[in-house]
């Protein structure tokens, strides 16, 4: 498969590109693409790893979440699950790239990946998790 497709966006990172205990990643972290013409049937299929270092080459979870187009639309986006994924690591980064399939049956198309930084350190050394609410 080509790489026809922009990357994804991290809508809820604080510049400049991170995820940290202010985002709640407890809550699941957003991952969104915007601008591109879905059509009813399509399918996203986001393909996610956190890595536990800061760029991305050693992988500690990874998850593929797929979402069904339901109405002609410009955008789409998928929650990344905290249990099991992004409570894998304390600090490293998140990458991310998501994968178009047109309910006509034309050809798949895959995104560039995008990459945030991840981190749950606390100043003072703690780690947050659920619970900081």
């Amino acid at each position: 498969m080509s790489i026809a497709l922009d990357f994804p966006e991290f809508p809820y990172a604080e510049p400049p590109g991170g995820i940290t205990c202010r985002q709640k990643p407890w809550n699941g972290v957003l991952v969104a693409v915007d601008r591109i013409p879905f059509k009813t049937g399509d399918e996203v299929a986001f393909h996610i790893t956190v890595c536990s270092d800061a760029i991305g080459q050693t992988p500690a979870a990874e998850i593929q979440g797929v979402v069904s187009i339901t109405a002609d639309t410009t955008s789409a986006s998928y929650t990344i699950p905290w249990d099991g994924i992004l409570d894998a690591v304390a600090e490293g980064s998140v990458i991310a790239f998501y994968t178009h399939t047109p309910a006509d049956g034309s050809a798949s198309a895959t995104s560039q990946e995008a990459i945030v930084r991840y981190s749950r350190q606390q100043p003072g050394g703690g780690v947050c998790g659920p619970g900081d609410d």
